[in-house]
């Protein structure tokens, strides 16, 4: 049914009864599908109309399995037949539909002509059986964009590491170079090439109160971002993420899940967030891989896809997909920490309430989580965990995962050894895993050990010595000297 929208609707005046009819309808859609009415009830079949010459009607039905030349073809293949028995002409498709009475308010067509209409018929049938699907579901299938990747040529990027050193230093004197130096951070977060804001912090470690502002620009971009939209309104943001774990038993591991859409309305009633700010759940999660490969750098794009009413996509979709398909084959269990982002208004929603709010926004959240996983990816177990502002979100789970990690590993090293007296620590650094390779045994047993992986936060600046020095206090919690391996070169 269509309404007028209120600012159009204006007064009508009765129609004559002998008068014509007036006025310039609108054309139809080229074709019209729907049910009808018999004496006994609804019919068993679905009509199609073709509006444009030559117009016709017929009825449609589904789970047609009439033999015919490209029925068994793996690409869509369709055919006009003729059953003398009966005396009509009939369409059929290997999709396994079937078009038959043809009904020609005019012109009736070639058989060739006919063809090419039916096919073209099943395409837009199949289009609104997915938008059918889509609805009923709850959700719909938006538009994917990604973020440039391209590299800089190498002295464009030498030129853009350097003023962004510069713009560094100078706001460290001069405050009001600060909103200068955000809009350049926000600049080389978005520009596609990771090495020029990695490489301008790294190079001002010799004046790290110059690189902790860079650093600090770069995650407050991420994390309260603004987006000038197209009429020059500006909307600000806070990013805000639900940590998920859950375990495979296959390899590979799928990262866009369309059904997250609807986790908005009960996550937005959980968090009592006020009824006109904005709640808005991103379709795409970040594994701990993911976050580490781009070093957190493409978040600064989510803000703005996503207002655009799109789903951001970190790799592309149909490349990626292809990947995890073939990988998904293969047996190899595995655990695996990932972070749902959503977005909020700026000052909607205070921490404390979400805090207040956590027990019943994981109750809300987790059979919509469960089900949207679900649709597109196999997993054993899961565990999601209470909301929270975005870089909150990492360094809570990532320390509780590493220590989760490593006293399931030591209850196993005891109930092997007996005993957990005399153990000693060994780590060495993996920088392509962005981990400490830890190694716990027994000082008499030095051939009995097990081995653990301490995670780096993800994070614009990954600091690995802090990483360290969380699993040292660890450790030394229980007693247990720890030393670092130094990796060699060879």
């Amino acid at each position: 049914m269509c309404f007028y929208p209120e600012h159009t609707r204006k007064t009508m005046r009765p129609h004559p009864r002998n008068a014509r009819i007036k006025g310039d309808p609108f054309l139809p859609g080229r074709f019209i599908f729907g049910d009808s009415l018999d004496d006994k009830g609804l019919e068993p079949c679905e009509y199609v109309i073709h509006t444009e010459a030559p117009a016709f009607i017929c009825r449609l039905v589904g789970n047609d399995d009439t033999p015919f030349v490209g029925r068994d073809a793996e690409s869509f293949a369709s055919a006009m037949l003729f059953d003398e028995a009966e005396n009509i002409t009939l369409y059929v498709c290997n999709a396994g539909f079937r078009l038959f009475d043809f009904n020609f308010i005019d012109e009736v067509p070639t058989a060739g002509a006919l063809q090419q209409i039916c096919d073209e018929a099943m395409q837009a049938y199949q289009r609104l059986q997915e938008a059918y699907a889509e609805r009923e579901s709850g959700y719909r299938n938006r538009e994917m964009r990604t973020g440039p990747t391209e590299p800089l040529l190498p002295a464009e990027r030498t030129r853009h590491i350097q003023s962004l050193k510069d713009k560094a230093r100078q706001a460290l004197e001069q405050p009001w170079m600060k909103m200068q130096l955000a809009a350049d951070v926000q600049m080389a977060l978005a520009g596609g090439d990771q090495a020029v804001f990695t490489e301008a912090q790294l190079a001002l470690m010799d004046t790290p109160d110059a690189r902790q502002l860079l650093i600090g620009t770069a995650r407050g971009s991420i994390a309260q971002p603004e987006v000038m939209r197209k009429d020059g309104s500006i909307v600000s943001f806070e990013l805000w993420a639900l940590p998920f774990a859950f375990t495979r038993s296959q390899g590979g591991v799928w990262w866009h899940f369309p059904m997250l859409e609807k986790l908005e309305v009960p996550l937005a009633d959980a968090l009592e967030v006020p009824e006109k700010s904005i709640l808005w759940i991103s379709p795409t999660l970040f594994t701990l891989e993911m976050l580490h490969d781009r070093a957190c750098q493409n978040l600064i794009h989510l803000a703005p896809v996503m207002d655009a009413g799109c789903d951001f996509a970190p790799f592309d979709p149909d490349a990626s997909r292809a990947t995890y398909e073939a990988a998904r084959q293969t047996r190899e269990p595995q655990r695996v920490l990932a972070w749902i982002p959503f977005l909020i208004e700026r000052g909607a929603v205070p921490a404390d309430r979400v805090r207040t709010h956590a027990r019943r926004a994981l109750e809300s959240a987790m059979p919509v989580v469960q089900e949207a996983i679900a649709r597109e990816m196999e997993y054993e177990e899961a565990e999601l965990f209470a909301p929270q502002p975005w870089w909150d979100a990492l360094e809570n789970t990532v320390k509780a995962w590493n220590r989760k990690r490593l006293a399931t590993s030591m209850a196993l090293l005891a109930a092997t050894a007996g005993s957990l007296s005399g153990l000693k620590a060994e780590a060495e650094y993996q920088p392509e895993q962005q981990a400490y390779d830890l190694r716990l045994h027994p000082e008499s047993q030095p051939t009995l050990e097990v081995r653990v992986n301490w995670v780096v936060q993800p994070d614009v600046a990954p600091d690995r010595e802090a990483a360290y020095a969380d699993l040292a206090a660890c450790l030394a919690e229980a007693g247990i000297p720890l030393s670092e391996r130094i990796g060699r070169i060879h």
